[in-house]
C-alpha cells in the first residue's frame, strides 16, 4: 500500500507536469504552432511556458493580487477559452473522421467472408461490434506505426532514463538535498502571496512549482521529491535536438544519449553532477534552456530569412529561430544565472565559426534586439521587487563579487604571495630601472606552457576520466579533426557536408576542459560545485562518438536506411549489453539522507487523518515544510531546551513527539540499491573519496545499511548541555545522539508521571513516535525537572 501512495503521487506530478508544460501552451496558442515542426512545439512550450508562468505569477504578487483562487481561475479560463474558440477546428475534425470512418466500414463490409450470410440482428450486431474492433486497431496501428519508426528508440531510451533518475525517489521518500528545504520555503512565500520570501532570486522553477500545486491540489512535497526524475527527459531531449543539428545520421545522438544513460562514470565530480540530475533544483530544472540557446541561435545564423512585413521586406533577417532563441535566453535568466554563464559558453564556442554573419548588420541587429528583449522581460519582475525594498537574496552575493572582480583579484593574491622571492625581486628590479615588460612577458609564457599548460590538462580530462579513457576520448577526437581537415578538402564535399557541425563542439570540448580546470591553476571557479559537468559530459560522450556518426553517413551511400535503422537499433542494444559485460556499466546513484523513510510515513499518516492545525509535530527541522500548510512545528532541540521549564507546554489537542532510537548520521550521502538491469553498487567508494574532505561530519552508506548510533542507558545518563551552534545538534552524529537520548529519557519519565495520558503512535528498530491529547483548554505543562542520578 505504502509504495502504491508513492506511484500514485509520483502520476498526479508526471500529468500536472504534461498538462502545464505541454498541453496548456498547445491549446492556447494552437494557432501559431499548428503548422509548426514538432521540434518547434517542443521547444516553444518548453521556454516560453516557462517564461509566462514565472511573469504572470511574479506581476501577480508585484500587484499584491497573487491569491491561488486568481491563478486559478486566470490558467484555467484561459485555457477554456481558447478550447471553446477553437470548437470549430474539432467539431470539423470529428465529421471528417466520421465520414472516413463510414467509408472504412463500407470497404471492410465488401471484403468481410461473412457479411452476406449474417441474417439475424444478433449476429448483425455482433459483426458490426467486430468491425469496429478491427477499424480501431487498423487505425492505432496507421497512426503509431510511423511513430515507432522515427521515435520509438528515442522514446525507450527516454523512458530508461527517466526510471534511473526517478528510482531514488522511491526508495527514500526525503528530499535528496538540502537545498530543497529552502525552496520549499520560497514556494510556500508564493503560496502566502509573498513572492522572492527569500530575497531577490531567479523564481522560475518555484513559480512552475506553485503554479501545479494550486491548479492540481498536489502536496508541493510531492513535487519537489518527483518533478526533476521527470523533467530530465526534457534535459535529454533538448540534448538530442543540438545534437541532431551537429550529426549527420539521425540515430547518432541516440547514441550518445544511450552512452550518457549507461556508461559509468570514474570520477566524483561526475557522480555528483549525475546525483543533481534527480533533485528538483533551480539549475537542473533549467539545464535544458542553454542547449535550446546555442541551437536556435546557430539555426537563426544558418537559415535566417529577410523579415517581410505588409508587402515590404525590410534589410534585416527574422525567424522563428530568433524567437525561440530569445525566450530560451529569457528563461535562462528567469530560472538561474549559472544557466546563462553555461548557455554563453556553449553560445561562444558555436558563434565563433559563424563570424561573418554575425558582423553583418542585418544579422547582429535583430540578435543585439532580442537579447535586449529577453533580458528586459526576465530582470523586470526582479527589478520591481528590488525597487519595492525586497534585498538580493545571499547567494547572489557570488555572481556580485564575480562581476567586480573581487575573488579574482583574491586568488590572484594568493598565487603572488606564493611565488618566490627570487621571482619578486627580479620583477621589482626590472620595474626600478624602467625596462619594458618584454622579459616579464616571455617568462610568463614560458611559465604558462611549462607548468600551468601540463597541469590544465592533468586536472582535465584525466581528472574527469581516467588515464585510459583520457587515451580513447583524445584518440576518437584526434580521428574527428583529421575527418574535418580532409573535410575541407574539395573532392569531398559529401564529407564536408557530414563535419560541418563537429569544430563548434571540439572547440566547447576544450572550453569546458579549461573552465573546469582553472581553479585548478589559481584562476576564478566561474562554475562551482561541478555543476557544468553533466552537460560537458554528454558533449565530450558526442565528440567522441564522432566518427561513428561519419561511418553510419558513409554508410547511407552503401546501405538502405531500413538497414542502418535496424543497425542503429541493434547499435544502442550493443551499448547497454556491452556495458554490463565488461564492467562499465552505470553505478546507482544516492540521496542524502535526512530521515528514515518510517518518519515520512508517520508524517504522511498525521496529515492524513487529524483535524488541520490541530496538532504539533515535535521533530527536527526536516519535518517543518512537510507539516508547515497542515499543522504545527516544534524544533526538537527547543523542545530539549524548554522540557525542563514548568509553565513549557504547546496550545494544540495533539502532540506528536519524534525519537530516534537509532540517531541517523544526517545529510548521508546514502547510495541506493536495486536491480542489476538498473545499476551496480559502483560510486560510494569514488564519491566519498574525495566529498569526504568537504563534509567531515558526514559519511556514505550503501543500502541497506544506514549509518546511525544507538541510544543506551549510558547515553542518557552523559547527556550534557547542548552546544553553542544548534545545528549542531542535528548534523553532528554525537549531538545528534545527546539530543535524541534528552527528548527519550523526557518521555519515559512523563510517562512515569502521567502513565495513561503519553502513548505510542508508531514503533520500529529506529525510530518511534509518542503522542498524547489534551483539552486545549486546560494544558499539560510539559517540564520536568532535570533527571538527576
Amino acid at each position: 500500500m505504502e509504495n502504491l501512495y508513492w506511484i500514485a503521487e509520483y502520476g498526479k506530478v508526471f500529468f500536472g507536469w504534461l498538462f502545464l508544460m505541454f498541453l496548456w501552451p498547445s491549446v492556447v496558442f494552437g494557432g501559431h504552432l499548428k503548422e509548426k515542426t514538432r521540434a518547434y512545439r517542443f521547444s516553444f512550450c518548453v521556454t516560453v511556458q516557462i517564461v509566462i508562468i514565472n511573469s504572470v505569477v511574479l506581476v501577480l504578487g508585484l500587484l499584491h493580487i497573487l491569491h491561488q483562487a486568481v491563478v486559478v481561475i486566470l490558467f484555467y479560463g484561459i485555457f477554456f477559452y481558447s478550447l471553446w474558440k477553437r470548437r470549430g477546428e474539432f467539431l470539423f475534425v470529428k465529421s471528417g473522421a466520421a465520414l472516413k470512418k463510414r467509408r472504412l466500414r463500407r470497404s471492410w463490409q465488401k471484403i468481410a467472408p461473412f457479411g452476406k450470410e449474417t441474417s439475424s440482428s444478433a449476429k448483425q450486431s455482433f459483426f458490426n461490434m467486430r468491425l469496429r474492433v478491427r477499424e480501431g486497431i487498423w487505425k492505432c496501428r496507421k497512426k503509431l506505426s510511423p511513430w515507432i519508426q522515427n521515435y520509438g528508440i528515442l522514446g525507450a531510451v527516454l523512458v530508461f532514463g527517466m526510471i534511473y533518475f526517478s528510482y531514488g525517489a522511491f526508495q527514500v521518500h526525503s528530499y535528496g538535498g538540502g537545498d530543497l528545504y529552502a525552496h520549499h520555503e520560497w514556494i510556500y512565500g508564493l503560496i502566502k502571496g509573498n513572492i522572492f520570501s527569500g530575497g531577490v532570486y531567479p523564481e522560475a522553477m518555484h513559480c512552475f512549482i506553485y503554479s501545479m500545486s494550486v491548479l492540481f491540489g498536489i502536496r508541493v512535497y510531492s513535487i519537489l521529491l518527483f518533478l526533476q526524475g521527470i523533467h530530465v527527459a526534457v534535459f535529454l531531449l533538448s540534448a538530442h535536438l543540438l545534437l541532431r543539428e551537429v550529426f549527420h545520421w539521425k540515430y547518432s545522438p541516440v547514441f550518445v544519449l544511450m552512452l550518457f544513460l549507461t556508461v559509468d562514470v570514474v570520477s566524483a565530480e561526475h557522480v555528483y553532477s549525475m546525483f543533481r540530475l534527480q533533485i528538483t533544483l533551480p539549475l537542473e530544472f533549467g539545464l535544458h534552456l542553454q542547449l535550446l540557446c546555442v541551437l536556435y541561435l546557430v539555426r537563426y545564423l544558418k537559415k535566417g530569412t529577410l523579415l517581410t512585413r505588409k508587402g515590404r521586406t525590410s534589410k534585416c533577417y527574422w525567424d522563428v529561430n530568433l524567437f525561440l532563441f530569445m525566450m530560451s535566453l529569457t528563461a535562462s535568466i528567469a530560472t538561474h544565472f549559472y544557466i546563462v554563464i553555461m548557455a554563453f559558453i556553449l553560445c561562444v564556442s558555436f558563434a565563433i565559426f559563424f563570424l561573418k554573419r554575425i558582423f553583418d548588420r542585418r544579422y547582429l541587429l535583430p540578435l543585439t534586439i532580442s537579447v535586449i528583449c529577453g533580458c528586459f522581460i526576465a530582470i523586470t519582475p526582479m527589478a520591481g521587487a528590488l525597487l519595492s525594498g525586497i534585498p538580493f537574496n545571499y547567494s547572489i552575493d557570488w555572481a556580485v563579487n564575480a562581476l567586480k572582480g573581487e575573488e579574482a583579484r583574491q586568488l590572484q593574491e594568493k598565487v603572488d604571495a606564493d611565488q618566490g622571492t627570487d621571482d619578486e625581486t627580479e620583477e621589482i628590479q626590472a620595474k626600478a630601472i624602467g625596462t619594458v615588460h618584454r622579459e616579464e612577458w616571455k617568462d610568463k609564457g614560458v611559465r604558462f606552457f611549462k607548468e600551468m599548460l601540463p597541469e590544465l590538462y592533468r586536472n582535465g580530462y584525466p581528472a574527469l576520466y581516467g588515464e585510459r579513457r583520457t587515451r580513447w576520448i583524445l584518440g576518437m577526437t584526434g580521428i574527428t579533426v583529421l575527418l574535418c581537415l580532409i573535410a575541407r578538402l574539395s573532392y569531398f564535399g559529401w564529407l564536408k557536408r557530414v563535419c560541418n557541425g563537429y569544430p563548434p563542439l571540439i572547440l566547447f570540448n576544450l572550453l569546458f576542459m579549461v573552465i573546469y580546470a582553472m581553479p585548478y591553476v589559481g584562476y576564478p571557479e566561474l562554475i562551482p560545485d561541478s555543476r557544468f559537468c553533466s552537460v560537458g559530459h554528454m558533449l565530450v560522450l558526442a565528440v567522441t562518438l564522432m566518427p561513428v556518426d561519419a561511418l553510419f553517413s558513409v554508410l547511407l551511400h552503401f546501405c538502405s536506411a531500413f538497414v542502418l535503422r535496424l543497425a542503429s537499433a541493434f547499435t544502442v542494444v550493443g551499448i547497454y549489453v556491452g556495458a554490463l559485460l565488461l564492467g562499465h556499466y552505470r553505478g546507482l546513484l544516492f540521496y542524502e539522507l535526512t530521515r528514515y523513510n518510517s518518519t515520512v510515513k508517520v508524517t504522511d499518516s498525521i496529515i492524513e487523518n487529524f483535524p488541520e492545525k490541530s496538532y504539533t509535530i515535535v521533530a527536527p527541522t526536516d519535518e517543518l515544510y512537510p507539516v508547515i500548510l497542515d499543522g504545527w512545528h516544534e524544533e526538537l532541540q527547543r523542545f530539549a531546551e524548554k522540557c525542563t521549564d514548568p509553565e513549557y507546554s504547546l496550545p494544540t489537542e495533539y502532540v506528536f513527539v519524534y525519537v530516534e532510537k537509532q540517531p541517523l548520521l544526517y545529510a548521508q550521502a546514502h547510495f541506493f540499491q536495486g536491480p542489476f538491469w538498473l545499476g551496480e553498487k559502483k560510486y560510494m567508494d569514488i564519491y566519498w573519496k574525495k566529498y569526504s574532505q568537504k563534509y567531515p561530519y558526514s559519511g556514505a552508506s550503501q543500502a541497506p545499511e544506514i549509518k546511525a548510533s544507538d541510544i543506551t542507558e549510558k547515553t542518557i545518563q552523559n547527556v550534557r548541555e547542548q552546544p553553542q551552534n544548534k545545528w549542531h545538534s542535528y548534523i553532528r552524529l554525537e549531538e545528534r545522539t545527546m539530543l535524541e537520548a534528552r527528548v527519550y529519557d523526557w518521555c519515559m519519565r512523563f510517562s512515569e508521571i502521567h502513565p495513561a495520558v503519553l502513548d505510542v503512535y508508531y514503533e520500529d528498530e529506529s525510530f518511534v513516535c509518542y503522542y498524547l491529547r489534551q483539552n486545549p483548554e486546560k494544558l499539560y505543562h510539559l517540564g520536568i525537572e532535570e533527571h538527576v542520578e
